[in-house]
């Protein structure tokens, strides 16, 4: 593998794993929590439920700013058809200013300048206790022979760990409690009760977390309910359902961290070992064997794999130098009539992607990127063309059985698998329920070993875990000492090629090696007025169609992607469907 391929390689991974670190800090609030100008250090809140329904609901939370700061932003949004009235905030250790935002039926979002409006905390920090009350309608639900209070009492914008959060909750004497559920059930926490009268301690409850309670009454009549359109079971199966996938989601990234560790080495040990060879010459000065371009390419430079960018940009030189294209400009090609036989990928390549693609017996790359500029269809079009000549391509390599990939195959369906699983399973936490927040603490640090495990064994080449046959192996080594000729110019000046047809193929088969400007670099420490008489001689002065030419297929891929998004959400069902939440914090 050249420089070039190592340093990529290297990049990608340290650039995965940089990106891995910043997902943990985000997915599990650290940053959050570094930009946040206040720590929350407890919260109590207190929720009267009145025979009528009605939830009067009162909160007390003490703050310490720690930077520079102007005030509060208390934020809470109710599900539809739940309201709020006689909302009231006061806060003590400070002056309000002035207060800005909006209370309405629906909710609040506040900004409360405190002081000065802009203030510098004193050493330890200013201490500030915020009070709300407000009242909340239609919050009691009743289901199909059943009821519920369901309340989100603390929500997932809030950028501070809590050192204690509880909430008291006190019900009519006829409110028979039924059953009671907690949300997050990973965070230590503790419910204890008399008669009607419950208290929820959660202790160190993580950034960017709710906390919620559901509980359940027999079918209750009240004044204020709104309707839930699920019966007793079907809670008890949602309820059931979170327990479990708590447990899977422990066991599951512990598989994974496990599988993480012992999949590369064992992957390594007993597929990955290569068989020993001999050659006669540490470098190749002559073409070792007489293939084309693409099939060269897809088995040294991709290690018998489909084809890339080289193969195409260099069976189209190859096209030129047996006279079927002709370059009509610095990255466009006349088609010809050339009387050089064609191996099939070459004719393949005329007869599936330039022929078709031309237009008026001219291939130009610039103008086809054109073309596929918000053209989806045209696009999918020309890259269903292209796919189907490097699928022929890597169809005839697979067939010589170069390399044993046993071990390679096992060690990157992981690494697709954990790269797949991975993002999705941040997303789920992110977006989603949040449902496990400390269970996400933990398995966030598994999830990054995992992820730059992953990344490594992604990059490393096919034949780190899969090995070689001998054939295989020799003709790998044979052309990657050919490589090693082209890319030395001291023994290019030592021993140059003879003709200008041998620096031609020079051309053609550093581009499928991947190391075409090293050879135009090479023939300018010879003697560049060798090629002057070559077909490829714009090739040799400009690499500007190698940059077209390359770019195209990645372009037209690009361009063939669509997206859609979509959501969906309810109150009172699923995990993280109680009313309330919203966040607590400063700016």
């Amino acid at each position: 593998m050249n420089k070039v391929g190592i340093f990529l390689r290297v990049l990608i991974v340290v650039l995965a794993a940089g990106f891995g670190i910043f997902l943990v800090m985000y997915a599990n609030g650290y940053l959050a929590v570094s930009k946040s100008v206040l720590n929350v250090d407890k919260a109590l809140i207190e929720v009267d439920l009145d025979p009528q329904g009605v939830a009067h609901i009162q909160e007390h939370e003490f703050y310490t700013f720690k930077k520079a700061y102007h005030g509060l932003a208390p934020y809470m949004m109710l599900p539809k058809g739940v309201q709020l009235e006689n909302f009231k905030v006061s806060v003590k250790g400070a002056k309000i200013l002035k207060k800005t935002g909006s209370v309405t039926s629906r909710g609040f979002d506040l900004r409360i300048y405190l002081n000065g409006g802009y203030n510098v905390p004193k050493a330890g920090g200013d201490k500030v206790e915020m009070n709300l009350s407000y009242d909340v309608y239609n919050a009691f639900q009743n289901g199909e022979g059943f009821s519920q209070f369901f309340h989100k009492f603390w929500g997932d914008n809030t950028p501070s760990w809590v050192h204690n959060l509880t909430v008291v909750y006190k019900f009519p004497s006829n409110f028979k409690v039924k059953n009671v559920f907690v949300h997050p059930i990973d965070v230590p926490h503790v419910v204890s009760h008399d008669k009607n009268e419950y208290v929820i301690t959660y202790v160190n409850f993580p950034p960017e977390a709710y906390a919620e309670a559901r509980f359940i009454f027999p079918e209750t009549k009240t004044l204020y309910a709104s309707t839930l359109n699920k019966n007793y079971s079907d809670i008890l199966k949602i309820e059931n359902s979170y327990v479990s996938n708590a447990r899977i989601t422990w066991i599951t990234w512990m598989v994974l961290l496990a599988l993480a560790g012992v999949i590369p080495f064992a992957s390594f040990y007993f597929f990955g070992r290569e068989p020993k060879v001999r050659l006669n010459s540490e470098y190749e000065r002559d073409l070792p064997y007489d293939d084309p371009p693409a099939v060269v390419n897809s088995i040294v430079k991709r290690i018998v794999s489909d084809p890339d960018g080289d193969a195409f940009a260099a069976t189209i030189l190859s096209l030129v130098e047996k006279g079927y294209l002709e370059f009509a400009g610095k990255s466009t090609f006349k088609i010809s009539e050339g009387k050089k036989p064609l191996d099939e990928s070459e004719n393949l390549l005329l007869k599936l992607v330039i022929k078709p693609y031309s237009t008026e017996g001219i291939f130009d790359p610039e103008s086809l990127r054109d073309s596929m500029k918000g053209n989806i269809v045209f696009s999918k079009e020309f890259l269903s063309a292209y796919t189907n000549w490097k699928n022929q391509v890597y169809s005839e390599v697979e067939k010589r059985n170069y390399i044993v990939t046993s071990g390679n195959t096992i060690a990157k369906i992981l690494a697709i698998f954990a790269l797949i699983v991975i993002p999705l399973s941040f997303l789920a936490y992110i977006v989603s329920t949040k449902a496990y927040p400390m269970i996400a603490q933990y398995s966030a640090w598994f999830a990054f070993a995992d992820w730059t495990v992953a990344w490594i064994m992604l990059v490393l080449p096919k034949d780190i875990f899969g090995k070689w046959t001998k054939n295989g192996r020799e003709y790998y080594l044979r052309w990657k000492n050919f490589e090693k000729y082209l890319t030395d110019y001291s023994l290019i000046k030592e021993k140059p090629p003879e003709s200008v047809a041998l620096w031609d193929k020079y051309l053609i088969y550093g581009t499928a090696l991947g190391v075409a400007k090293k050879v135009t670099r090479a023939i300018k420490e010879v003697d560049p007025k060798i090629v002057e008489s070559s077909p490829l001689y714009p090739a040799w002065i400009d690499m500007y169609w190698y940059s077209s030419m390359y770019r195209l297929p990645m372009y037209a891929a690009t361009n063939s992607v669509q997206s859609n998004n979509g959501s969906s959400g309810g109150f009172g069902g699923g995990v993280g469907g109680g009313f309330g939440g919203g966040g607590r914090g400063g700016f």
